[in-house]
């Protein structure tokens, strides 16, 4: 019986240790490609997940709280009663797949993150193209989420993400309506950190690992898309950018995903994508020591807590 719970405990561990633990290597996924780190030996044709169990494979746990109408919240990391800091992730879907990430930074830095996502609905005063009744309840949700934050003034910074592209405005106006729309958030929100959208596959993507897989070839080069076909332009990141309060900064993870001409589907033999844009947990989770590395160089170290930084 001893010897049964020692291989069970042994099997938890390995399934729930973190990136950059003794249980990867040192290149292993999205620090393949950390300047830092180089250089990094070539990690083979296998890929993990692969791209069959990809789509199946479901995001960190996020525990619901509870719920102000159309905003309703998840939260993971610490215990609130333990939490160092409090932190928010608003967005659509592609907020969503940061969880993973996020969960890196909330361990190392002992944060509660409360999830307010909504697919199809970007924190923006724009509108994007959806069917009725949710392009309604998309706006309510948009006008209900600065109510919910001024109703928990102990989150000091939100992360916002969203797909760069699907909002039925010309560019410059997509750029007007985020910075509109966060200025709407309440001044308990110290930080607003844009998360610059990642670069995006084709629909033909994991069946090109998977047959590169077959064939003993390294699938991140031998199915790497160019840069200027995977990587669109995001108005949320230039709206950062243009954003007069050093209150909004943008954070840009492309170089882990991409070089100066390719965007790779497997990076530091991790597969990135679980579908055409949707990052699978395991890669995003490899970010997150990057993440956290870039918004301490925005922000500061005391970004979840300091209100005058």
């Amino acid at each position: 019986m001893t010897v049964l719970r020692f291989l069970l405990a042994a099997l938890v561990a390995a399934l729930v240790a973190p990136a950059g633990s003794a249980a990867h290597p040192r290149c292993f996924g999205a620090a393949a490609r950390d300047s830092a780190r180089q250089p990094c030996p070539s990690p083979g044709p296998g890929v993990q997940p692969t791209p069959s169990q990809a789509p199946l494979q479901p995001g960190p746990p996020c525990t619901p709280v509870r719920a102000q109408d159309l905003v309703a919240p998840c939260a993971f990391g610490e215990p609130a009663h333990l939490a160092r800091g409090f932190v928010a992730l608003i967005g659509d879907s592609h907020a969503a797949h940061w969880r993973a990430a996020l969960s890196v930074v909330a361990r190392r830095r002992h944060l509660r993150v409360y999830a307010i996502t909504r697919n199809s609905c970007p924190f923006s005063t724009a509108d994007r193209a959806i069917g009725e009744p949710y392009r309604s309840q998309c706006e309510r949700w948009k006008q209900e989420l600065p109510g919910w934050l001024a109703d928990h003034p102990q989150v000091r910074a939100v992360f916002m993400v969203q797909l760069s592209r699907g909002l039925d405005e010309p560019f410059d106006a997509e750029v007007a309506s985020y910075n509109d729309a966060w200025k709407t958030l309440p001044a308990s929100v110290a930080h607003i950190v844009v998360v610059r959208d990642t670069p995006e596959a084709r629909y033909d993507t994991l069946a090109c690992v998977g047959r590169a897989v077959a064939r003993h070839r390294a699938p991140g080069p031998a199915c790497a898309l160019p840069r200027a076909d995977a990587l669109h332009d995001d108005p949320a990141a230039v709206a950062a950018g243009e954003a007069a309060s050093s209150r909004v900064q943008a954070v840009d993870l492309t170089d882990f995903f991409c070089g100066s001409r390719r965007c790779f589907p497997v990076v530091g033999g991790v597969l990135v994508y679980k579908d055409e844009n949707h990052l699978t947990p395991l890669f995003a989770q490899t970010l997150g020591p990057f993440l956290l590395r870039k918004v301490e160089d925005a922000f500061g170290p005391t970004w979840y807590h300091d209100a005058h930084a």
